[in-house]
């Protein structure tokens, strides 16, 4: 029951730090293309990863813009609500890892580690998660209804 507490906890503290993000970055004005020079000129991101955010990211600036403020929004949301906890916390692995490489390092370690806790713990998510809630609502009317009409 700690377990299910604890992991109740970090996936919601984990939804709301996302949420949070991804709207402060949609409102506050969040350009990707100042991030593209920093990651060109900084020392310690991999070449691939500057090649990358060179060739495509700063060709397609509209689009990964509004991906990392939607995809922050959309992680944040889902772990909130507990609606495919597992897949937002593979996300939002993706979106830490990538913040490390582009050598943001803040609180990115932590919330990676969050992340990765969540995915160790499928099973458990799973059964704080809305949907299951909603699969136990759906068994018990289920239920109900073939004793209704088994008479």
């Amino acid at each position: 029951m700690i377990s299910k507490i604890i992991l109740l906890i970090i996936r919601l503290g984990s939804g709301f730090y996302m949420l949070f993000q991804g709207y402060e970055k949609l409102t506050g004005g969040f350009a990707i293309d100042g991030l593209v020079s920093v990651i060109k000129e900084n020392q310690d991101s991999p070449r691939w990863f500057k090649f990358f955010f060179e060739a495509v990211v700063a060709n397609h600036l509209e689009i990964f813009k509004w991906m990392v403020q939607l995809g922050e929004i959309a992680i944040g949301l889902s772990l909130i609500l507990g609606v495919l906890s597992y897949t937002a916390s593979f996300f939002g692995v993706f979106i830490m890892l990538n913040y490390i490489l582009a050598d943001m390092i803040f609180t990115y370690p932590i919330q990676l580690f969050f992340f990765i806790i969540i995915l160790m713990n499928k099973e458990i998510i799973n059964s704080i998660s809305l949907n299951h809630f909603i699969k136990r609502k759906q068994l018990r009317n289920d239920e109900n209804d073939s004793h209704t009409y088994s008479g």
